[in-house]
């Protein structure tokens, strides 16, 4: 094979693993919103960490770690919110991309339906440590999150 192959091979296979990572993230959203904790579970590493803060503000969560831990924190969190909240994922970026390891940044929306329609609750970023574990899946071995405000 000749060097461009060798190329637009390694090309794809990145592509293939950043659009793995992102569902892994996508996955997290959906359990989250879905109360789907088993699906949320399946995205994180046994010893993951994960925390996050709003801006402007002394809320924060976390710092979660263990698998269980944070399944644990956000389950409550869930329990607690007053309003179906839809997490969007979008504008991913890759950092330090490895074939089992990388740093994805991305910008998250959450809206919630209220009386009267639809709300953007919040807006912020996630930064998500990903790596490719011994069955093939990416998980997150760290997610920080930072949100403009607080969501219902």
């Amino acid at each position: 094979m000749s060097s461009d192959t060798h190329e637009h091979l390694d090309l794809a296979a990145r592509a293939y693993d950043q659009l793995a990572m992102q569902e892994t993230l996508a996955r997290y959203g959906w359990g989250f919103d879905e109360d789907d904790f088993d699906m949320l579970a399946d995205t994180f590493t046994e010893e993951a960490t994960s925390g996050g803060r709003v801006t402007g503000s002394d809320q924060s969560w976390g710092p979660s770690t263990g698998r269980d831990a944070i399944v644990t924190e956000l389950r409550a969190s869930r329990a607690a919110k007053n309003a179906q909240g839809r997490h969007t994922l979008h504008t991913f970026r890759f950092e330090n991309q490895t074939s089992t390891s990388a740093v994805m940044h991305c910008y998250v929306l959450i809206s919630s339906a209220q009386p009267g329609g639809m709300v953007i609750s919040s807006a912020g970023w996630y930064r998500a440590e990903m790596v490719k574990e011994s069955d093939g899946q990416w998980r997150m071995s760290s997610l920080e999150a930072l949100l403009d405000s607080t969501f219902l």
